[in-house]
């Protein structure tokens, strides 16, 4: 009996290292990889980005300086006395990779802060994983531990680049009014920090890889205790060992304690003091949602943000297929009473200009589909789209674009080779979204076109197009 009680503890110590050594080995090589690939991508956007900007400021800063020089040559030597400080400076330094600001220290991001602490863990029993596992954690939890640097770096210069900008506006709109240079600076330096704001946020959304080796993490024993006591957040702020357990809010007050002492306070206000309250509270909110709405107008999200000094496009923080728009339209043909004989099936792709625009490309298909009694399937057309959508209002959209299409049926691709056989369509009309979503699907689109060009065509075509449109996930 004593020789068992002496052993149980060995016994579950056992069980537990068994229990994570299933886990970690069930980890996939890809995990890694694909880690230090999204970290990787996510680093040489940030540094093109932050290269390309300093580049297009410094040139119009040093357009500022020489239009200053000749305006006033002593403000012109105090404002540039400084290089380094300046947005040729930082360029030079980046290039160089020079620290921007020494012991400035990044401000906290839970993401960021999960995956180094799950690094860091799965370093600390290495010894379990296979040789090829360990030589992959060690390359990416480095990774990480750079990354770390790195958003010290950038949000150092991003502090430098705010504190520029503002200097340089406050300073040398004195002597040169309200310059384009100027305008250009202040308009960079926003789109800059909200761009950095965007790849931010697509790095921090978790891949399926990621969700994945956190479940098979969390059944380890041991791992959530380590991930709450070794992260960031847990040297910041110290928390109980107890944390979590009714013990640990001894001597907190109660909600109904709060509660009641409130009463007791406004009570004392006499008979209208909760109507007062009451009142002012809603004030309070509403000039706070005035507010609120005024920042997200502007483009803006948390509180640090700036409000623009003008009309922000915020297609411009936004990566290249975040621009993009797939869309897909149908369009039926009635042969007799009882189905279509064709069914036109466009699909697009379209560029976000601005908020308000989009431009794009399609391709056209005329399926034939023969009659209620031989159903066949042809190739009864072929056709080349480009469009243009404009936000008129809310959800209506002028819409236009120029088609070639080829109308006549073709078994293969040197039929189409006839230009003769092709004819041209110009469209313009109304477009409506509607929230009609499916899960293919994230939105429906109704267009009423005129074709302007219908009398051309041999023979005269109808005017009108009414197509249904989808905008793909």
């Amino acid at each position: 009996m004593f020789l068992t009680l002496l052993l149980l503890p060995l016994c579950n110590v056992f069980a537990q290292q068994d229990s994570a050594l299933n886990q970690l080995q069930q980890l996939p090589a890809k995990y890694f990889k694909a880690t230090e690939k999204k970290i990787d991508k996510y680093s040489h956007r940030i540094s093109h980005k932050t290269e390309k900007t300093l580049t297009r400021l410094s040139k119009w800063e040093g357009k500022v300086q020489r239009l200053l020089q000749k305006v006033n040559p002593e403000a012109a030597t105090k404002l540039f006395a400084n290089e380094q400080l300046s947005f040729k400076g930082m360029l030079a330094q980046y290039k160089q990779g020079t620290a921007a600001m020494q012991g400035y220290k990044a401000g906290y991001d839970e993401y960021r802060d999960k995956l180094t602490t799950q690094f860091t863990y799965l370093d600390s029993n290495k010894n379990l994983l296979s040789k090829n596992s360990q030589q992959l954690l060690a390359a990416t939890k480095n990774k990480t531990n750079d990354l770390e640097k790195e958003e010290q770096q950038n949000e150092a210069l991003q502090k430098m680049i705010k504190e520029r900008k503002q200097q340089l506006t406050t300073e040398a709109i004195k002597h040169l009014g309200k310059n384009k240079q100027l305008q250009k600076i202040n308009k960079e330096a926003y789109y800059y920090a909200e761009t950095l704001k965007n790849y931010k946020q697509i790095f921090n959304d978790k891949t399926k890889r990621e969700e994945t080796a956190k479940k098979l993490l969390e059944k380890i024993p041991g791992f959530s205790d380590f991930m709450r006591k070794n992260s960031m957040l847990a040297s910041l702020f110290k928390m109980p060992d107890n944390y979590g357990t009714p013990q640990s809010l001894a001597g907190l007050q109660t909600r109904a304690s709060v509660n009641s002492l409130i009463q007791t306070r406004i009570g004392a206000g006499g008979p209208n003091a909760m109507a007062e309250v009451r009142q002012n509270l809603q004030a309070a909110q509403a000039e706070l949602t005035k507010l609120k709405d005024k920042i997200l107008k502007a483009g803006g999200s948390s509180s640090n943000d700036e409000l623009p000094d003008f009309k922000p496009n915020k297609q411009k923080t936004k990566t290249f297929l975040q621009r993009l728009e797939y869309g897909a339209n149908v369009q039926f043909g009635k042969r007799n009473n009882y189905m279509p004989g064709t069914a036109d099936i466009g699909l697009t792709l379209g560029y976000k200009l601005n908020d308000k625009s989009v431009i794009g490309l399609g391709l056209g298909y005329k399926l034939g589909m023969g009659s209620i009694d031989k159903i066949k399937f042809t190739h009864e057309g072929i056709g080349l789209r480009s469009f243009v959508d404009w936000k008129l209002k809310k959800q209506f959209f002028v819409s236009g674009g120029f088609e070639m299409n080829h109308n006549a049926s073709f078994k293969n691709f040197d039929q189409l080779k006839d230009r003769n056989a092709w004819q041209q369509s110009g469209l313009i009309g109304i477009s409506k979204k509607m929230a009609l979503k499916t899960k293919l699907t994230k939105g429906t689109k109704l267009q009423l076109l005129y074709d302007v060009l219908h009398r051309e065509h041999v023979p005269v075509s109808q005017p009108w197009v009414f197509r249904v449109g989808y905008d793909i996930k």
